[in-house]
């Protein structure tokens, strides 16, 4: 059995793994690995010509395109990053696939989700004109326009139809990001909110479920204090320089906006800086 068979034979395999009901997400990522190392580092690599090389790069792609759909089962945002950023080196080279405008949908989306403006800007350059009308890429585009509007509302009735069912993943993420954005603008705003208020402000159901975002509101918080203000690409309000922690908590029937005695320390100059590259970096790249 020549090397290609041998890896078409593990491809078949594999995606019949991933198609069973119910699928084996552990074992999928097992014999993903080993298709990888054969088809990404192994024979195959080897620079082949003609109908042999198509062949090779059509299985790599076609292997790549269901570890992207295996992230997103396994709810793992940056594997599916990976995995995007490695199909490029086929984009050109073969024919695109039936799934190619879902898998740029999704990475329009995931970016979105991130709140990584300028590279959702960069990546959507590379939109062929005529398929901006398609489903899966139409929609990251509205909801782009409506994060910048401020219409929350529209991103959340998107939720309930989407075009794909692993829309949902980066849908739910794209929701935090929401409630993100609107929590910095109330913490700016407010020392402290009827938990009513606040849930409703946040577009969380219930008063539990506000408690629960706290907590993880604050221990994100607690983890970007730590971090280098110069990493960030894109300053926004869900990602800014840090100046102090403000800790939120629930008591008394109120969402407390407890500030630390470091937010007396915020420099605006440094601010501004961190602001102005971030913004020279987004034009570069739109432009």
């Amino acid at each position: 059995m020549s090397s290609y068979e041998q890896a078409q034979s593990l491809y078949s395999t594999f995606k019949s793994a991933f198609e069973a009901t119910p699928c084996d997400l552990g074992k999928c990522e097992q014999q993903l690995v080993q298709l990888k190392v054969l088809v990404l580092t192994g024979a195959l690599s080897s620079k082949t010509t003609g109908a042999d090389a198509a062949k090779e790069q059509t299985l790599a792609r076609d292997t790549l395109e269901l570890a992207c759909f295996l992230s997103i089962r396994r709810n793992d945002a940056s594997g599916f990053e990976r995995h995007v950023q490695q199909l490029k080196m086929y984009s050109g080279n073969i024919a695109p696939s039936a799934q190619a405008h879902l898998i740029q949908g999704l990475f329009l989306l995931h970016l979105l989700a991130a709140d990584r403006i300028g590279e959702f800007h960069t990546e959507l350059e590379l939109v062929q004109f005529e398929n901006l009308e398609d489903k899966y890429i139409k929609q990251p585009v509205l909801l782009e326009r409506c994060l910048m509007e401020g219409n929350y509302n529209k991103i959340l009735e998107a939720q309930k139809e989407v075009p794909h069912e692993y829309y949902t993943f980066f849908m739910g993420r794209l929701l935090d990001t929401v409630r993100q954005k609107v929590g910095a603008s109330l913490e700016r705003s407010y020392d402290a909110l009827p938990v009513d208020y606040a849930a409703k402000m946040l577009r969380i159901n219930n008063i539990a479920a506000l408690q629960e975002f706290v907590v993880k509101e604050n221990e994100r918080k607690a983890a970007e204090e730590g971090d280098d203000p110069m990493a960030y690409m894109t300053p926004s309000l869900t990602r800014r320089m840090p100046v102090g922690l403000v800790k939120w908590e629930v008591k008394d029937g109120k969402l407390w906006f407890v500030k630390t005695a470091d937010k007396t320390l915020e420099i605006p100059a440094l601010d501004i800086m961190t602001n102005t590259i971030g913004y020279a970096t987004d034009l570069e790249r739109i432009v």
